[in-house]
């Protein structure tokens, strides 16, 4: 294969990867972004399930039972709202970490593919640092 042709593959793997590292980024943000709306929307929901106080006015078993479990499904909520979603959102957050370092590693390969196709514009005489270039970016690469 000409190397050339082997750059443009190679300008065609990064740009491809790159396309499709920015998609998921953009998905994760936006899912990233429903969570915390739907965190804060929770937050001001959950005070309801303990209201009205019941007080002095309702008195007797049945009125222990409904508070006890009004109590347990408020914790419940609690738990969801602070430690799930916060959960959520860090894992979601560590993805988007991670794919943003490969996009910088794509980069870097770019900015390798660039150089070597200077090399080739420059001809022969650079063919042994074009083909270690092109190497190099092929086990970067593939």
């Amino acid at each position: 294969m000409e190397l050339g042709e082997e750059l443009n593959q190679i300008y065609s793997a990064i740009s491809s990867r790159s396309a499709d590292i920015d998609e998921k980024i953009a998905r994760l943000q936006r899912a990233k972004g429903g969570i915390d709306s739907e965190q804060s929307q929770s937050l001001q929901e959950i005070r309801r399930i303990v209201q009205p106080v019941l007080g002095q006015s309702w008195t007797g078993s049945r009125a222990e039972t409904f508070d006890e479990a009004r109590q347990e499904a408020f914790r419940t909520m609690s738990d969801i709202v602070h430690q799930d979603y916060d959960d959520c959102s860090q894992s979601i957050e560590s993805k988007i970490m991670m794919l943003q370092a490969e996009r910088m590693a794509l980069s870097l390969a770019g900015s390798l593919a660039h150089e070597a196709s200077e090399l080739l514009d420059i001809g022969e005489d650079a063919f042994g640092q074009l083909n270690d270039k092109i190497n190099d970016l092929k086990r970067r690469l593939f």
